[in-house]
């Protein structure tokens, strides 16, 4: 997560189908069934931990308006998103609302993120993994900074708990050991 990417809120579409109404007095056909929705994006499993940086790179990559639903199914519902601000050292408690929201201000804008290295610990179906990441804007190079992430294996993928990450300062620069 980047520092511009604090707070992405997707518009969903909210499609409703009407039944055609027919009436008792005419015998014309009924009018035909609407089409159905078009199935959601298919995001690239996340059974191991890589694919899951992957998946996270791949989710946040692109057009900033872009549809959100990948994004979505990596994270728990009740997912934990924590900019931490420098210098001040002060987190805030994001939804995934709250971050799409604010990604998405950027509208056509192409984001990228890239984890640049990631090193995991993991117990049972508990990992953490603490990765280092580089954002940009338009091709642009926007950021970087560090992520401590929490992910839970649901018995078929990884699945993000909460992310707290903090942007690179000059105060804070990322230590030799966390860069390739």
């Amino acid at each position: 997560m980047s520092r511009f990417a604090s707070a992405l809120s997707a518009v969903l579409a909210i499609a409703a189908l009407a039944a055609p109404v027919l009436s008792a007095q005419t015998s014309e056909p009924a009018a035909p069934a609407a089409a159905p929705a078009p199935a959601a994006a298919s995001c690239p499993p996340s059974t191991t931990l890589g694919q899951l940086i992957a998946a996270l790179n791949d989710a946040v990559t692109g057009p900033a308006n872009k549809d959100s639903t990948c994004f979505r199914q990596i994270l728990l519902p009740q997912v934990r998103l924590i900019p931490v601000s420098t210098p001040t050292a002060t987190p805030r408690l994001l939804t995934i609302d709250d971050w799409i929201t604010a990604v998405a201000k950027h509208g056509d804008s192409i984001v990228t993120e890239k984890q640049i290295k990631y090193q995991s610990e993991t117990y049972g179906n508990v990992a953490h993994l603490w990765s280092t990441y580089e954002t940009g804007i338009d091709g642009k190079p926007f950021t970087r900074g560090i992520n401590s992430i929490q992910a839970v294996f649901d018995g078929q993928n990884w699945k993000i708990a909460e992310i707290l990450w903090q942007v690179e300062s000059p105060a804070t620069p990322i230590p030799a050991q966390y860069l390739p």
